[in-house]
């Protein structure tokens, strides 16, 4: 239900690089960075793309699974493995890695596809992207939709990502909100949508474009004039949001496009 893409070599290069990191992982990934490292393996250094894949109902955060691009060496990490006798097993022809116990149903498992290629995610997910990767799945570029959605954002951002069914009405919901308390029920709005594409740059603070496709023009354009009348009215913002949040996400330039609803917002890196 939903992909997101990261080119960490470009952000590297960003002189807030630092400050950007701490937004791109959660507290898992984090730990599996760290991981990582006590391996040989520094994903500062080493690994250049990180592409993140949900599926299910609801999304669990910690539930992703994907595929890192870079500069890896799985011989060293077989062998310290071997040495420290931590759990692994094969699969598909495979070497699987565990970071945890390798018992747990939320431990993380990764392979190395090659020198410079990682598969990562929970078991299953990680068999079933080498089942993909062997042929006996589909491929998410099967999908026309996706494939179309790849295309028009591909190249354009170092941070993107596409979101749809469960997952794009939970991405839309906070930015339709807009900081305050709605004065109508947003799950009429949340209803017409059917995808959720969004990405975000960092050249000169925060800058984030998203476009939320709905089911039809109609309910685009309504979904636009609430928004903005509701925007123009200036309802009380959420006590429990950050203040510098609700400004932005009340200052947000809205229109529609056909059957889409384009947000664009811009801020200070703080």
């Amino acid at each position: 239900q939903e992909f997101a893409y990261s080119n960490l070599a470009q952000l590297r290069s960003q002189p807030d690089y630092q400050v950007i990191q701490t937004r791109l992982l959660n507290s898992q990934l984090q730990g599996f960075t760290d991981f990582l490292r006590s391996l040989g393996v520094d994903p500062d250094k080493d690994v250049d793309e990180v592409t993140l894949g949900w599926h299910g109902s609801p999304i669990d955060p910690s539930a992703y699974y994907g595929l890192a691009s870079g500069r890896f060496d799985p011989g060293k990490v077989h062998d310290f493995f071997v040495q420290q006798n931590l759990p692994w097993q094969q699969y598909g022809g495979y070497d699987l890695y565990a970071y945890g116990s390798g018992s747990g149903a939320r431990d993380l498992y990764f392979a190395f596809l090659s020198y410079s290629t990682a598969a990562f995610g929970r078991l299953g997910d990680l068999k079933t992207l080498l089942d993909v990767r062997a042929g006996s799945k589909p491929a998410l570029d099967s999908k026309a939709d996706f494939v179309k959605y790849e295309g028009e954002l591909e190249g354009i951002s170092p941070q993107w990502g596409i979101a749809t069914g469960a997952a794009a009405a939970n991405h839309a919901a906070p930015w339709l909100a807009g900081g305050g308390n709605l004065p109508f029920d947003p799950q009429s709005l949340l209803a017409p949508i059917r995808a959720v594409l969004y990405r975000i740059d960092w050249d000169s603070g925060f800058t984030m474009h998203m476009s939320v496709v709905c089911d039809s023009v109609q309910s685009a354009s309504m979904l636009s004039r609430l928004i903005t009348a509701w925007q123009s009215v200036g309802q009380a913002p959420d006590p429990n949001m950050n203040p510098a949040l609700t400004n932005f996400v009340q200052g947000l330039q809205v229109t529609s496009d056909g059957s889409r609803v384009e947000l664009t917002g811009s801020a200070p890196m703080e």
